[in-house]
């Protein structure tokens, strides 16, 4: 960073790293919702996996703009460990595919959480704030079905 602002190839790897992620959260709450018998539960992370991919889709186009490629979209070395983890615990039901999903949110409301906080040109911090909102609503819901367990009354246990 140069002063307090950030050069176009820093800004473009830190949102680099933050479309990656996007992709790898893409695919791992497809294992998630593949293996998520509640309809509720399957509804909202089916919601959260489009925030994802729309975020991948908002962010893509800054980087293009301050002059590099945005990642294709296949995964990473990390994205396939967050993917096989995911794909493992959701097999077992699904507390353990919320319990996959939040520490897959956690991740990304760190990385998030670390993106809001740099010196970024305001109509960028703007998308970036509210992708950050949306993940933090992600990990709140995820945190609050591990909490009310509403599988268990919905007759979906699996």
């Amino acid at each position: 960073m140069i002063g307090d602002k950030m050069t176009n190839e820093q800004m473009c790897k830190e949102l680099k790293d933050l479309i990656q992620l996007d992709i790898d959260a893409i695919r791992a709450y497809q294992h998630a919702i593949d293996n998520i018998k509640d309809y509720s539960i399957k509804s909202r992370l089916t919601e959260f996996q489009q925030d994802h991919r729309r975020h991948v889709t908002d962010l893509s186009p800054i980087v293009t703009r301050y002059g590099d490629q945005p990642p294709r979209d296949r995964p990473d070395v990390k994205g396939f460990l967050i993917e096989g983890m995911t794909a493992l615990r959701s097999n077992m039901g699904t507390e353990q595919a919320l319990k996959a999903m939040q520490s897959n949110e956690r991740l990304t409301n760190k990385n998030y959480g670390q993106a809001v906080s740099m010196p970024w040109p305001q109509d960028v911090e703007t998308v970036i704030q509210r992708c950050a909102a949306d993940e933090r609503r992600h990990l709140e819901y995820i945190d609050q079905c591990l909490q009310t367990r509403p599988w268990e009354s919905s007759g979906a246990h699996a």
